[in-house]
């Protein structure tokens, strides 16, 4: 029997993938399961399966064709199966529109505006050899949304320093038996899903007329991935306990720096965080993700030391936050209040982890 295997959409807001690499060849054998090629969407590499064993009898795609859903990609069919000649060459016209449709949209390399992402080469001496390296699809996918935030949302600043000498004894205490377990971002989400909860218009999503604010508090978090920043999104932060907001993450990260991330994981959130405390940052201003109002940039934790009473000095662990915020969707009293907020609760780290266990209880009655 045949079958035609087609670009299947792997996330909610997929709409095209580029063909990263093809796997199989034509006459070759597979089994179902076995992986036909590479797709890179704007947030992920993907391996397509095969739906079921065969023989490959036609490949319509080849490496670096970025294609819409539903394009046919494979033929399959038993070793002693003609295709016919009509089907096959429906299927082709088919592709041929479906790829040469992409042609008159906006390249990745562009902005919305049409500016091109120029990446400019240093002039070098003329015996010298400058390496060249070449952008991924995700890489210029980055660079156009960077450009597109810069040039069309117009943000404000905000930064606070946050003392966590309690939040890291919690850590330390928590960490006791299993070194690494828990992470100072379980307790920033935590603390921002509280904010969120208590400030709505942080979530909000710009529209033409109105602003949408989100129905559930879903929080990206900046990972380092070995092919460039991804930022898979811990869902409905709002009604889980630490522990489950902790094991939500660390599935995320591992996930991440395997590159086994879906588009779905990273779709949908409503503010991010960069923490770029492991780097011996202090502090930095991150450039907000389009359609989100804000994004936290979270520094170092570093000792300080603070008057304590009339004539004392006390050493404190401190921690520099920055809030990037579209002006369009949130205001600067209310932003400022959010971020106050979130800095309150990361001060009484044992108040978020009762109030994140009472809110799951809550929910589950509820529910």
């Amino acid at each position: 029997m045949v079958q035609e295997v087609r670009l299947p959409r792997l996330g909610k807001a997929m709409s095209q993938a580029t063909v990263v690499s093809v796997k199989v060849a034509v006459n070759q054998s597979v089994e179902k399961g076995q992986i036909l090629c590479e797709l890179e969407t704007d947030k992920a590499t993907l391996e397509l399966e095969s739906p079921a064993a065969g023989m490959i009898k036609h490949i319509f795609c080849i490496p670096e064709q970025a294609l819409p859903i539903e394009t046919p990609l494979f033929m399959i069919a038993e070793p002693d199966e003609v295709i016919p000649g009509n089907l096959l060459k429906l299927l082709q016209n088919e592709f041929t529109l479906l790829h040469d449709s992409l042609k008159h949209q906006v390249p990745v390399t562009q902005s919305y505006t049409g500016s091109e992402v120029k990446w400019p080469e240093p002039k070098r001496p003329a015996n010298g050899n400058g390496k060249k390296i070449p952008l991924s699809r995700r890489q210029r996918i980055i660079a156009d949304k960077m450009l597109t935030s810069k040039q069309h949302i117009p943000c404000f600043y905000l930064n606070i320093r946050v003392d966590v000498t309690g939040l890291v004894e919690t850590l330390a205490t928590l960490n006791k038996s299993i070194e690494g377990h828990y992470s100072v971002n379980d307790f920033i989400m935590l603390a921002l899903a509280a904010g969120l909860k208590h400030y709505p218009i942080m979530t909000g999503k710009l529209g033409e007329d109105s602003i949408t604010l989100a129905s559930t508090i879903d929080i990206g978090l900046v990972v380092a991935a070995a092919e460039g920043p991804v930022v898979p999104v811990v869902r409905d932060i709002g009604s889980k306990t630490f522990e489950q907001v902790s094991a939500c993450r660390r599935d995320m990260v591992e996930r991440a720096k395997k590159n086994a991330l879906t588009p779905d994981d990273m779709a949908d959130g409503c503010i991010t965080v960069s923490n770029l405390g492991k780097s011996g940052i202090d502090s930095f201003i991150p450039i907000v993700v389009p359609g989100q109002c804000s994004i936290l940039g979270v520094g170092r934790i570093f000792d300080m030391p603070v008057p304590s009473g009339k004539h004392d000095i006390a050493i404190r662990s401190m921690m520099n936050l920055n809030l990037s915020v579209d002006h369009r969707t949130a205001n600067g009293a209310d932003a400022a209040q959010f971020l106050d907020f979130v800095k309150k609760q990361l001060e009484h780290p044992a108040g978020l982890l009762d109030k994140s266990a009472a809110s799951s209880k809550s929910e589950a009655a509820a529910g």
